[in-house]
């Protein structure tokens, strides 16, 4: 019987809550063994499989240990659940060549999660704000132009 888009919105959260609360085995209950992450070219192209996504959580949690993962927007329809977030961490490890800041910093992303019929999420789209995070870490400037 195929899942219910009500049933998927349920384990985004669900998925989201245990990343939050540093619960990485809890995240197997909602991914597929082969579950692929595709994301920015620049600093997460693809994963492929549970541990690497599992591996790819624990060393942002290393370099941002308090971050927060707060849903903003749900929306499901059919087998897809796409969601806007607001990311807060605290920068406490070098992070792209830059020395921790200790700052807060706040970006939004955004993921469209596919599930298969089992209601198990077998891949994901993930754009994040970067540009916004480096700004606030000093990599770019806050303002461009004259």
């Amino acid at each position: 019987m195929p899942t219910t888009p009500e049933h998927n919105k349920n384990t985004v959260i669900r998925f989201f809550l245990a990343a939050n609360n540093d619960q990485l085995q809890e995240l197997d209950k909602f991914m597929a063994e082969d579950f692929t992450t595709y994301g920015p070219q620049s600093l997460l192209p693809k994963a492929v499989g549970r541990d690497a996504h599992k591996g790819g959580i624990g060393g942002f949690k290393a370099t941002f240990p308090d971050a927060k993962i707060e849903i903003i927007h749900i929306f499901a329809e059919g087998n897809r659940v796409m969601t806007h977030q607001k990311v807060t961490a605290r920068h406490v490890k070098e992070f792209m060549g830059v020395q921790p800041t200790f700052k807060y910093l706040t970006w939004t992303a955004t993921q469209l999660a596919h599930f298969n019929d089992d209601g198990i999420m077998v891949e994901r789209y993930v754009i994040e704000d970067f540009m916004s995070m480096f700004q606030q870490l000093g990599i770019l400037p806050t303002k461009f132009g004259g």
